[in-house]
């Protein structure tokens, strides 16, 4: 809660959003005055809109309160991705940081190819053949650049396997 000063110089409390939407007094112990400041309402809106208040309340009962400011930084965030993309919501965001993901692999690969090449050029070795599809030993277990790479996010999400994001929220609906 935030004290603001009134044309007479009084201080009167400012309810949170979720009080002004509620149209009740905003005490010191609310729940969600910390997370829905007074000058964001629209934040309140798109998350009482997607969880309602008696949800986001009893989340708030039951998490460690520990984790509460990043639980309710992630409710805010879905409710807000949800406004801003009604039908996928957070959905099309993933699909399109794996899409991201998939080209930087593809560069990573690309750039590691053609340093194998150049290695092995300069060292007088026979010249490898650059064509799509042939291994060059730098996806071998033993390489530990693309230890990053190599993980499998099939496993966590399911449109992992999409080329293009739009086919990727189209595929996962279907």
């Amino acid at each position: 809660m935030r004290a603001k000063t009134t044309l007479k110089g009084a201080a009167s409390n400012q309810a949170c959003a979720a009080c002004k939407h509620q149209r009740k007094r905003c005490t010191p112990e609310c729940a969600l005055a910390p997370h829905f400041r007074p000058e964001h309402p629209k934040v309140f809106k798109n998350a009482h809109k997607l969880f309602g208040v008696r949800n986001i309340l009893r989340i708030l009962e039951q998490i460690n309160p520990d984790h509460k400011t990043e639980a309710m930084q992630t409710l805010i965030y879905e409710a807000n991705m949800r406004d801003q993309f009604p039908v996928h919501g957070c959905l099309s965001v993933i699909c399109n940081l794996q899409y991201q993901i998939r080209e930087a692999e593809e560069e990573l690969y690309n750039v590691l190819t053609w340093l194998s090449f150049y290695k092995q050029h300069h060292e007088g070795q026979n010249v490898p053949t650059l064509s799509n599809g042939v291994d060059h030993g730098l996806l071998q277990p033993g390489n530990e650049a693309l230890a990053l790479f190599r993980q499998d996010f099939a496993t966590t999400l399911p449109v992992s396997s999409c080329e293009n994001p739009n086919v990727c929220i189209n595929a996962f609906w279907l």
